[in-house]
Protein backbone atom coordinates (compact mmCIF):
# COMPACT_ATOMS: atom_id res chain seq x y z
CA UNK A 1 0.00 0.00 0.00
CA UNK A 2 2.73 2.73 0.59
CA UNK A 3 4.50 2.02 -2.03
CA UNK A 4 1.16 2.52 -4.36
CA UNK A 5 0.54 5.54 -2.76
CA UNK A 6 4.19 6.55 -3.31
CA UNK A 7 3.97 6.13 -6.45
CA UNK A 8 0.55 8.54 -7.14
CA UNK A 9 1.99 10.91 -5.10
CA UNK A 10 5.51 11.00 -7.12
CA UNK A 11 3.26 10.42 -10.40
CA UNK A 12 1.49 14.28 -9.35
CA UNK A 13 4.61 15.64 -8.04
CA UNK A 14 6.96 14.86 -10.71
CA UNK A 15 5.74 17.36 -13.45
CA UNK A 16 6.42 20.11 -10.84
CA UNK A 17 9.67 18.99 -10.05
CA UNK A 18 11.34 18.54 -12.94
CA UNK A 19 9.60 20.77 -15.34
CA UNK A 20 12.05 23.01 -17.35
CA UNK A 21 11.25 25.94 -18.83
CA UNK A 22 11.55 25.80 -22.61
CA UNK A 23 11.43 28.44 -25.38
CA UNK A 24 8.37 28.38 -27.97
CA UNK A 25 9.54 31.77 -29.61
CA UNK A 26 12.04 34.50 -28.92
CA UNK A 27 11.96 37.15 -31.51
CA UNK A 28 13.41 40.55 -32.36
CA UNK A 29 10.19 43.09 -33.14
CA UNK A 30 9.99 47.17 -32.93
CA UNK A 31 6.46 46.80 -31.08
CA UNK A 32 4.40 44.51 -29.72
CA UNK A 33 0.70 44.86 -30.22
CA UNK A 34 -2.46 43.01 -28.52
CA UNK A 35 0.82 40.49 -27.25
CA UNK A 36 2.12 39.71 -30.41
CA UNK A 37 4.95 41.04 -31.30
CA UNK A 38 4.96 43.22 -34.83
CA UNK A 39 7.57 44.86 -37.06
CA UNK A 40 9.50 41.91 -36.82
CA UNK A 41 13.40 42.22 -37.28
CA UNK A 42 15.10 38.72 -38.98
CA UNK A 43 18.87 40.16 -40.26
CA UNK A 44 21.91 40.50 -38.42
CA UNK A 45 22.00 43.87 -39.78
CA UNK A 46 19.55 46.54 -38.62
CA UNK A 47 19.46 50.11 -40.58
CA UNK A 48 20.23 53.43 -38.91
CA UNK A 49 17.88 54.91 -37.26
CA UNK A 50 16.15 52.50 -34.86
CA UNK A 51 15.98 53.81 -32.13
CA UNK A 52 13.99 51.04 -29.89
CA UNK A 53 14.35 47.55 -29.95
CA UNK A 54 11.69 44.57 -27.99
CA UNK A 55 12.92 41.11 -27.42
CA UNK A 56 9.78 39.61 -27.21
CA UNK A 57 9.47 35.58 -26.04
CA UNK A 58 6.84 33.11 -25.45
CA UNK A 59 7.65 30.06 -22.56
CA UNK A 60 6.34 27.18 -21.32
CA UNK A 61 7.04 25.18 -18.59
CA UNK A 62 7.82 28.10 -15.76
CA UNK A 63 5.32 29.17 -13.97
CA UNK A 64 6.14 31.26 -11.00
CA UNK A 65 9.28 31.51 -12.00
CA UNK A 66 11.09 34.53 -13.99
CA UNK A 67 12.79 34.59 -17.17
CA UNK A 68 15.74 37.04 -17.49
CA UNK A 69 16.14 39.21 -20.82
CA UNK A 70 20.30 40.73 -20.82
CA UNK A 71 21.06 43.46 -23.75
CA UNK A 72 24.62 43.72 -24.42
CA UNK A 73 26.22 46.44 -26.37
CA UNK A 74 29.90 46.02 -27.56
CA UNK A 75 30.35 43.46 -25.03
CA UNK A 76 29.15 45.42 -21.69
CA UNK A 77 26.07 44.26 -20.27
CA UNK A 78 23.71 47.30 -20.51
CA UNK A 79 20.65 45.63 -18.71
CA UNK A 80 19.24 42.59 -17.27
CA UNK A 81 15.55 42.46 -17.09
CA UNK A 82 13.93 39.81 -14.57
CA UNK A 83 10.48 39.28 -16.21
CA UNK A 84 8.04 37.31 -14.29
CA UNK A 85 6.61 34.25 -15.35
CA UNK A 86 2.52 33.95 -14.15
CA UNK A 87 1.28 30.88 -15.99
CA UNK A 88 2.74 27.64 -17.51
CA UNK A 89 2.37 29.08 -21.23
CA UNK A 90 3.31 32.48 -21.14
CA UNK A 91 4.52 35.38 -23.14
CA UNK A 92 6.31 38.21 -22.27
CA UNK A 93 8.92 41.55 -24.16
CA UNK A 94 11.63 43.87 -22.87
CA UNK A 95 12.21 47.10 -24.71
CA UNK A 96 15.28 48.99 -24.74
CA UNK A 97 16.58 52.41 -26.29
CA UNK A 98 18.87 51.32 -28.45
CA UNK A 99 22.04 53.47 -30.03
CA UNK A 100 24.91 51.95 -33.04
CA UNK A 101 26.84 49.05 -32.15
CA UNK A 102 27.08 45.37 -31.42
CA UNK A 103 24.05 44.31 -29.49
CA UNK A 104 24.34 40.67 -28.11
CA UNK A 105 20.56 40.20 -26.48
CA UNK A 106 20.34 37.31 -24.46
CA UNK A 107 17.37 35.00 -22.70
CA UNK A 108 18.16 33.13 -19.35
CA UNK A 109 16.14 30.82 -17.22
CA UNK A 110 16.27 31.63 -14.07
CA UNK A 111 18.76 29.19 -13.00
CA UNK A 112 20.46 30.64 -15.29
CA UNK A 113 20.43 28.12 -18.54
CA UNK A 114 21.09 29.85 -21.76
CA UNK A 115 17.41 29.66 -24.08
CA UNK A 116 18.26 32.22 -26.89
CA UNK A 117 20.94 34.63 -28.08
CA UNK A 118 20.77 37.23 -30.68
CA UNK A 119 23.77 39.01 -32.20
CA UNK A 120 23.09 42.52 -34.12
CA UNK A 121 24.92 45.02 -35.43
CA UNK A 122 22.88 48.74 -35.27
CA UNK A 123 23.29 51.03 -38.09
CA UNK A 124 27.29 51.38 -39.52
CA UNK A 125 29.68 50.25 -37.07
CA UNK A 126 33.70 50.26 -37.80
CA UNK A 127 35.50 47.03 -36.84
CA UNK A 128 37.88 47.16 -34.19
CA UNK A 129 40.68 46.46 -36.94
CA UNK A 130 39.42 49.41 -39.25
Amino acid sequence: MRKWTFLWLFSLLSPLVFAQASLDRALVCRDVVQREPVGILDGKQLPGGVDQLVLFTEVSGAAGEKIHHRWYLNGQLQSDVALPVGANHWRTWSQKHVQPGQWRLEVLSEDGQLLYERDLTLGNVESPSS
